[in-house]
């Protein structure tokens, strides 16, 4: 016979099948060479009778060449009767296999199909995660949009209530390097919005800032947070020495805004917008020996702002 060689299928009803159809082919052909043998057996026994029924017709054939044909006649007939228990002995391994073969396809595809069943509820299982994952991120995505959404008005109306240029100096903290031992002329009156007089009747009721005469004093304001800067304006003495402040410079952070270049009641430094200026703290800086004294420090501007959350 052929044998068993065929490659196994991928599904799991044509396996038992391809193997029992061989099976079944194998039987076939053992049946078939029984038959053959015993239409041989057949002719052969027919060809001795007929071959006897010659000699003894003819009465020329010994008794001891028909000792020797009855004797060749025994040994085939033998040779077919252990032909036959071989080929019985072959069909009862066979049915045994095909029972065997069967039985064991049986449970293979017993196997299959609950591995297949278990595979599809798997698969169930997971189109249903897939499909509540899909919800939820649909929550999510609706939920984010939203919440940017908000983000994004929130943003734009924080810009709009931060556009409005205000005064952002006014009563914030204020030093300078040194104070004139002559009055009350401390940091703090650049930053308290009086600007109508500067002339003290009374040496305790001075309305503007004063130090020594050292070089490098300055004056410096801190905002107490980040703001966008417009305007820095300011005001001089009216009553005397306003020639005292020509040379001084004017400092938003570390960024020099404006020089002062001669004798007047205000200077204006305005900020434009193709270079905006962002800044913490604004100095009034005199390098040269003279005296700082001013009546006021103007700042204009918007904010305050985070590091990262400009309006440019």
């Amino acid at each position: 016979s052929s044998g068993i060689n065929a490659e196994w299928p991928l599904r799991p009803g044509d396996k038992a099948d391809s193997i029992r159809e061989q099976a079944y082919r194998l039987k076939d052909e053992a049946y078939e060479v029984r038959e053959s043998a015993m239409e041989a057996k057949s002719a052969l026994e027919t060809t001795l009778v007929e071959t006897i029924a010659l000699v003894r017709s003819q009465s020329t054939v010994t008794n001891l060449y028909i000792q020797e044909m009855r004797s060749t006649l025994s040994e085939i007939k033998k040779k077919m009767e252990d032909m036959e228990e071989k080929m019985e002995d072959m069909e009862e391994r066979m049915e045994e296999k095909m029972a065997g073969m069967e039985e064991r396809m049986e449970e293979q595809d017993k196997k299959e199909e609950d591995r297949f069943a278990a595979l599809d509820e798997h698969s169930k299982t997971v189109e249903r995660k897939i499909s509540e994952h899909a919800a939820v991120s649909s929550t999510i995505s609706s939920h984010v949009s939203e919440t940017l959404s908000t983000a994004l008005t929130l943003k734009e109306r924080q810009k709009a209530q931060m556009s409005e240029v205000r005064i952002i100096s006014l009563y914030k903290i204020a030093e300078q390097i040194n104070t004139h031992p002559g009055g009350t002329f401390d940091a703090d009156l650049a930053v308290d919005g009086m600007v109508t007089f500067d002339y003290p009747y009374w040496t305790d009721m001075a309305a503007y800032t004063h130090t020594t005469s050292s070089p490098g004093s300055k004056l410096w304001i801190e905002l107490g947070g980040l703001f966008r800067i417009y305007k820095i304006k300011v005001w001089n003495l009216r009553h005397c020495c306003q020639e005292q402040l020509i040379g001084a410079h004017i400092y938003a952070d570390d960024r020099l805004v404006g020089t002062v270049i001669r004798a007047q009641g205000t200077y204006d430094f305005t900020i434009g917008d193709e270079d905006p200026v962002y800044a913490k703290e604004v100095t009034l800086q005199q390098p040269l020996g003279q005296q700082l004294h001013i009546l006021e420090l103007q700042i204009w501007g918007t904010g305050p702002f985070l590091e990262d959350d400009k309006f440019d």
